[in-house]
């Protein structure tokens, strides 16, 4: 009998994934683990509405020694919507790295597999962690091919310490919305106007429908555009979980909606924590935030804190327009500014058009390789995939 089972994860395993998570943070020069506090599960639901967690545990010892996610949602596949998974938080505790145990977990993925949900997954690996490319590519064991489909890049665009000037910059505020007690923008009374006439206000509730509408015109010509619907937003469940709607700016230009950009800050259930950071770094950091309080720049936060980021989702606008994303990004700062946050972050494709714009503000940028998975039921569908640039909800992944 093998010493290591594999399971769906429970309710009564919350702390015990979380604990992994901790023990588990990313080598660099600021090495960082990505919590889930103070509940895994409730920090899920961002994952979509069919989402599985399958632990390894130790049969001896009943610890659960790594873990992974199997989710699947609906999106736009060259164009026509089509469930797609999505392999995501591969975690496994440091004395149990091996490509065996990798493989036992990925032959109960492929178990799970068997319920025809999908034929075609998504992941991501991130660039420098050799030692899981390596692994995860070679195709031994039995694990699927991992085909590449380019890289996908977030970058951490500061948000100045002039709080004030940038908060004029969200435009006039809708107060009386629920849920927006003690997060109310700071109001101006009119309408901010920018170049070429595009108009930037948050939307209300009663935007929803017709955001939507833009979102299915204008997103299935990226390829993987989720398909999302009313029960995704301001709603208990939702998939888009603490976003409120004054959290999206809505870009309109002659009264048409051409762009959108939502300021998401998953702070009270997503946390990325600086574990430490390496000698020459940790050298230099009270120097580095002694000259970034001079030049209004974010500071290193000390080891055990979180960084301090909102998240920007749903970079949506017709016909890549430049000025749009452009002007959506500078509200979006200033919203940002308003949740007390030292960064914004946008992830895009590499060859998605908007991804220049929003690095030339960047201060960092974190690079992920990502990739096709699937075994022999999904290699048709992956072959007739068109040239259309992959989209990731960087909230979500």
């Amino acid at each position: 009998m093998s010493r290591y089972r594999f399971e769906l994860a429970a309710e009564q395993d919350d702390a015990a994934l979380r604990r992994v998570l901790a023990d588990t943070p990313m080598d660099g020069r600021i090495a960082v683990s990505f919590r889930r506090d103070p509940s895994y599960f409730d920090a899920a639901v961002v994952h979509g509405r069919f989402s599985q967690t399958v632990v390894g545990r130790d049969t001896d010892t009943g610890r659960i020694v790594g873990f992974g996610v199997r989710s699947v949602r609906e999106m736009f596949v060259n164009g026509k919507p089509l469930p797609i998974g999505y392999l995501s938080s591969l975690r496994i505790l440091p004395p149990y790295r091996n490509l065996a145990l990798v493989a036992r977990g990925y032959a109960h993925f492929r178990q799970l597999h068997g319920d025809g949900r999908t034929r075609l997954y998504l992941t991501t690996i991130a660039e420098g962690n050799e030692r899981a490319l390596a692994t995860l590519t070679s195709g031994r064991a039995g694990l699927p091919p991992y085909y590449p489909a380019g890289r996908f890049v977030t970058v951490a665009i500061p948000v100045a310490a002039d709080r004030g000037r940038l908060a004029e910059a969200v435009g006039r505020a809708r107060g009386d919305w629920p849920g927006t007690e003690g997060r109310r923008l700071v109001p101006s009374g009119r309408q901010h106007r920018r170049r070429d006439g595009i108009c930037v206000l948050p939307a209300s509730f009663d935007d929803l429908p017709a955001v939507l509408a833009f979102w299915a015109s204008v997103g299935p010509l990226r390829q993987f555009f989720p398909r999302y619907g009313p029960a995704d937003f301001f709603c208990p469940g939702a998939t888009f979980r603490d976003l409120q709607p004054h959290d999206v700016l809505i870009a309109r230009r002659a009264g048409r909606i051409v762009g959108t950009l939502g300021v998401w800050n998953q702070n009270a259930f997503r946390q990325t924590v600086v574990e430490r950071y390496s000698y020459p770094l940790r050298c230099v950091r009270p120097l580095y935030n002694a000259w970034a309080a001079l030049r209004r720049r974010p500071p290193l936060p000390p080891a055990g804190a979180a960084f301090r980021s909102v998240t920007a989702s749903l970079p949506v606008v017709a016909d890549n327009a430049a000025d749009v994303f452009e002007t959506l990004l500078e509200h979006a700062i200033g919203r940002a500014s308003q949740e007390a946050s030292a960064h914004l972050l946008v992830g895009l494709h590499e060859d998605d058009p908007l991804l220049p714009i929003a690095a030339r503000r960047a201060a960092a940028r974190y690079v992920t390789r990502l990739y096709y998975v699937c075994w022999e039921d999904g290699e048709e569908l992956r072959r007739q995939l068109d040239g259309r640039r992959p989209y990731l909800e960087l909230g979500t992944l």
